[in-house]
């Protein structure tokens, strides 16, 4: 027997073939469906015995393109997907979301189908067309129009296409009158996915709750006072560690506004407040309140942290830093002057320190950079955290790298059991200070830099990789550009340190604090010894090549050999306090530090005993005749050591195997370093 027949038309292809499967679904058995699209173009004629619209609009655009004839024409009435539904439930309660359809009235249609499946935990607000800003709504959600989004929309749900009602298909049951059986056999396939779906609700409910209670139990267990507010300024979240500070129970507090249950200064810290911290004493219990807004949520989350706790809790993290060194010194009060020049160093070092990018300090030898660096530390948000020092020149290329990096066990011998955490995975949450930063080999730089961009490093001779979690700060008083232009810098590191900079200036360029700083490093010494007004003009006509370190060095020395109770001119080291002219020819290149200054003296000293026996001198032959004025140096620290001799003129470089020769400056520079070391 041929089976009834019943004629769809739809606006759109998607909608189409949507409700055509549901059709075939349920009545395929008994009906042969037919179905058109408007989109796609209809016939000049159709005429069936009855004709089912997808809706009011589709009506009237089928009717303007094509005579349609049919015993009952009418159209179905629509309603939510089951199988979306599910999505509309993970929107946040008392949401804002934006309905989009392609025609008003079906839009609040869709609106009303939601609402009347008892979806009623969002705010719906129609889409309009051309309108492509809606304030305050960053939610959309469309059945089958996801398209029509407004481009600034950062979350769209597409709910499909709407299927017709369980009346719409009763409907048509009824007037082919279909036997009673096949009617109830339709009715069930039907109500057979909305319990399907019952049950997916009714078990998300039951997770939901079950979630809330075990983060409401973990909170509780926190010994901070957690206190949440939604966006209606409604709080959410209330702890029972909060319950004895406020004197209120969580049941009394929770969904009520935050205005009507805390104090007038504490709502408007929580609300209107940039700061993310703040001092409160509240029912005779002082507390800091530390504030954090989560932007995407529109919540604001504050802790309350009882003061001593707080305290107790800093002085054992300090016990525990101070007990394996690892803590800064000095702070800012520490760096004496009142010159502009160097308060204007020292005002831009508190801006660097609050931000959490790497830090490259340069400036001359002896100005002072480590006291800054730990200044900076102890003045960033890392100031709790361990503050670590290296001088990177004073290592072999190997030795620094296990420092810095560690090894695992059985790595070399000698290595430790069980291996040895680097000085980065010890300085995690706190600040690493890298001095001498110019000195490193280009196997340290880039295991370094990988450090710096992927946050993590990597034992040596191990596989694991370990996320750190530290600032670093470096410093140098080379001039690492020059070291790029020569191939002994790499130009990617350099820029991954130099994201903030610093130049410490000079104490040429601050002479007017070279009194306040005598008579400090006077006092410090515990002699109760004045200064005469001849040593401190002696003092403004210096050069200081080495700085505030030299400055120490010249009154540490006056102070020995002072007979009386005035430090005068006759107790300084004239040979060390020349005049300008002959401290810029004579001095200016001295080296930075007393391990540089041993590192130049031995190279040099090599290459004239090797020249004196008419030979030139090898990378490799200076690495292994260190050995003799036991101070050990690689053939990679050789051939930078000789790149800054021969910059200086001190030396001259020869191709292949004519090596490398001391120049009449170069012999010159090497009694200078002699006598020093004396």
């Amino acid at each position: 027997m041929e089976r009834p027949t019943l004629t769809i038309i739809t606006g759109s292809k998607q909608t189409k073939e949507v409700l055509h499967e549901q059709l075939e679904q349920l009545t395929g058995d008994y009906l042969s469906i037919k179905t058109f699209a408007v989109d796609e173009g209809l016939p000049l004629h159709i005429e069936d015995n009855i004709i089912l619209y997808s809706s009011d609009i589709a009506k009237a655009e089928a009717n303007a393109l094509s005579t349609i004839n049919g015993h009952q024409l009418f159209v179905g009435k629509r309603t939510i997907r089951h199988e979306y539904i599910e999505n509309l439930l993970t929107i946040p309660a008392g949401e804002t979301v934006l309905m989009v359809n392609d025609d008003d009235q079906t839009t609040i249609d869709v609106i009303e189908s939601i609402y009347q499946l008892g979806i009623n935990h969002i705010k719906f607000v129609p889409y309009k067309r051309g309108q492509m800003f809606y304030e305050n709504i960053n939610t959309a959600v469309s059945p089958g129009e996801t398209h029509l989004f407004p481009v600034y929309i950062d979350n769209g749900i597409d709910i499909g296409v709407r299927l017709f009602d369980m009346a719409t298909i009763l409907k048509v049951i009824d007037h082919f009158a279909l036997d009673d059986s096949i009617a109830s056999k339709v009715s069930e396939r039907y109500l057979r996915s909305m319990i399907t779906l019952h049950r997916k609700i009714f078990a998300a409910e039951q997770d939901a709750i079950k979630t809330t209670r075990h983060y409401q139990n973990v909170v509780d267990t926190v010994d901070d006072g957690i206190l949440v507010i939604n966006k209606e300024k409604r709080i959410t979240l209330f702890n029972h560690r909060l319950e004895a500070l406020f004197q209120k129970s969580a049941d009394e507090v929770i969904h009520r506004p935050l205005q009507e249950i805390v104090q007038q200064e504490l709502y408007d810290f929580i609300v209107y407040s940039t700061d993310e911290n703040k001092f409160f004493s509240m029912n005779g219990v002082d507390v800091v309140a530390f504030r954090q807004h989560m932007i995407k949520e529109q919540t604001v989350v504050v802790t309350f942290k009882s003061v001593h706790q707080a305290f107790e809790i800093e002085k054992t993290a300090q016990r525990e830093q101070d007990k394996k060194g690892f803590y800064a010194k000095y702070d800012f009060e520490d760096i004496l002057g009142e010159h502009p020049v160097l308060l204007n160093c020292v005002r831009i070092a508190k801006k660097l320190a609050i931000a959490e990018h790497p830090i490259l300090i340069n400036g001359e030898t002896g100005v002072g950079k480590e006291l800054f660096a730990h200044s900076i530390h102890r003045a960033s948000l890392r100031k709790n955290g361990p503050f670590i020092a290296i001088n990177c020149s004073a290592l072999t290329e190997s030795l620094l790298e296990s420092e810095l990096f560690g090894y695992e066990e059985g790595t070399f011998t000698g290595a430790q059991r069980g291996g040895k955490k680097g000085l980065f995975e010890l300085a995690d949450n706190g600040t690493i200070f890298l001095d001498e930063i110019g000195d490193i080999s280009p196997a340290v730089q880039a295991h370094l830099l990988r450090v710096l961009q992927e946050k993590e490093i990597r034992r040596i001779g191990g596989r694991k990789i370990t996320p750190v979690n530290v600032r670093v700060i470096a410093a140098t008083n080379k001039n690492l550009q020059h070291k790029i232009a020569d191939g002994s810098f790499r130009s990617d590191l350099f820029y991954r340190l130099n994201v903030l900079h610093l130049s410490v200036p000079p104490l040429r360029d601050r002479l007017s604090d070279i009194k306040r700083l005598t008579n400090y490093f006077v006092t410090k010494s515990g002699n109760w010894m004045k200064v005469d007004d001849e040593v401190i003009e002696t003092f403004m006509t210096h050069n200081w090549p080495g700085n505030i370190r030299e400055l120490k060095s010249i009154i540490d020395y006056a102070l020995v050999v002072s007979e009386g109770t005035t430090i005068t001119k006759g107790d300084l080291p004239h040979d060390r306090l020349l005049n300008k002219d002959s401290i810029a020819t004579n001095y200016s290149k001295l080296p930075s530090s007393s391990m540089e200054a041993k590192e130049y003296y031995v190279i040099l000293q090599m290459i004239k005993n090797r020249n004196d026996e008419g030979k030139p001198a090898s990378r490799n032959y200076l690495s292994e005749e260190s050995n003799n004025f036991h101070h050990h140096l690689t053939p990679q620290q050789i051939r930078l050591r000789l790149n800054d001799l021969e910059v200086q003129g001190y030396v001259l470089k020869g191709r292949g195997r004519a090596g490398t020769h001391i120049t009449h400056e170069g012999e010159h520079y090497l009694s200078q370093l002699a006598a020093r070391s004396r």
